[in-house]
């Protein structure tokens, strides 16, 4: 099936005179690539069927304006429904100042630097790996690694990550032990342009040039944005001893070094993917702790109860009356220990700490199970518009100080 389609494309001996974004993944970028690859003509007059195929994909890929996806598909979704109050959404929209280059997986193509593009439908994007890599590696330049890898001896093997890093990203694929997702889900970013760049080698003896290199890349003046979701698993901020507002201001500073300094593109040193920033927006839902309530520390210290919990409740969300005493209050560890028999499933151990979470949680637990906590806050997703990245750290320092905003 493979060698029939490969052979059906020799017939392509002319540049057809339009194509669409799907031809760039299949099709007539397949046909470029066969064409080629055919004999070199003996007559130096003809014209070499390798630059003729390149020119071909180059100025058909040049005139293709406004690359999308289909719409239907929803390959792009929002954060209009998060099903959480510690779940939110960051988007932050962006323009090329430079090229933008990511190479493609294809293993043969027309050109030898394609830009990276969607394999059914031809659109180029950045991958959420690689953003998800890159703002890993600029959380860990925020968090000192730089000043780390310039003392002798330290290599880059015996960095360890702090607690904040493991929380939003998760432990190395090379971890053995206690591995663990990340908080952060990232979306990729589309691209709706392609454009070509050419790299000119010189001679060092005579200064002139020898084969040209072309990339095909986004353009300057394109527009994209980073969208990344934070969705931590319940209780996992409890677990890993930190406070969600300071996490999350770290990352809005990592974002910003990110964009505004290292760039996002391959080739970085040459100045490619440099980018400003346009446009920033928080989704949440209503009365998380970004909102007018930030300072509380009713949402930031919430976790739900435990498996083994849950069958020492009610459907109210209230304790079972045998571990209540005559004035409606949780047994003492004596008290408990005098039920005998009558106890519930439940060991000493596991009294103690249900005691302790229920007197921290229970109250909320018991809103949220009557609905007045999280089904309230359900009802809608806010968005919070900010001119800058600087803007909402502000945001995040009020909520910080316990002043919300």
């Amino acid at each position: 099936m493979i060698f029939d389609y490969y052979a059906s494309l020799t017939e392509q001996k002319a540049c057809p005179k339009k194509v669409n974004e799907c031809g760039l993944a299949s099709g007539f970028a397949d046909g470029c690539l066969v064409w080629s690859c055919q004999d070199k003509p003996r007559d130096k007059k003809t014209s070499d069927p390798k630059n003729e195929a390149r020119k071909c994909y180059m100025k058909r890929a040049s005139d293709l304006e406004d690359l999308k996806l289909p719409p239907d598909l929803n390959l792009d979704p929002g954060f209009s429904q998060l099903p959480d109050s510690s779940w939110f959404g960051i988007e932050v929209g962006f323009e090329l100042l430079s090229p933008w280059y990511s190479r493609d997986d294809r293993p043969y193509h027309v050109l030898d630097n394609p830009v990276r593009k969607d394999r059914v439908f031809g659109v180029p994007f950045m991958s959420a790996a690689s953003w998800k890599g890159l703002l890993r590696w600029a959380c860990r330049m925020e968090a000192g690694l730089f000043d780390y890898l310039k003392k002798p001896g330290m290599k880059l093997d015996g960095w360890k990550d702090p607690s904040w890093i493991v929380h939003l990203f998760g432990n190395e694929k090379s971890e053995q032990k206690d591995f663990r997702s990340g908080a952060l889900v990232f979306h990729p970013t589309w691209f709706d342009k392609i454009g070509f760049e050419v790299i000119n080698p010189h001679k060092r003896k005579t200064r002139a040039g020898t084969q040209p290199i072309y990339y095909e890349v986004v353009p300057a003046g394109t527009t994209g944005s980073l969208r990344l979701l934070y969705a931590p698993l319940p209780g996992k901020t409890g677990n890993d001893k930190i406070k969600p507002v300071e996490v999350i201001a770290n990352l809005v500073d990592a974002i910003t070094a990110l964009l505004e300094t290292y760039g996002i593109s391959a080739k970085r040193t040459a100045g490619w993917g440099a980018v400003e920033v346009k446009s920033c927006s928080l989704f949440h839902v209503k009365g998380c702790w970004f909102g007018q309530d930030a300072g509380s520390d009713e949402d930031q210290e919430y976790d739900p109860p435990e498996d083994e919990f849950k069958t020492l409740l009610d459907e109210n969300g209230c304790p079972i009356k045998i571990l209540l005493d005559e004035n409606g209050k949780l047994l003492s560890k004596t008290q408990f220990k005098k039920l005998g028999d009558k106890k519930p499933y439940c060991t000493n151990t596991e009294f103690e700490s249900f005691k302790d979470w229920h007197e921290k949680c229970g109250e909320e637990y018991k809103k949220r199970l009557n609905g007045a906590g999280d089904s309230e806050r359900l009802r809608g997703t806010v968005k919070r518009s900010f001119d800058s990245l600087a803007e909402l750290k502000t945001m995040l320092e009020n909520a910080r100080k316990g002043g919300g905003r």
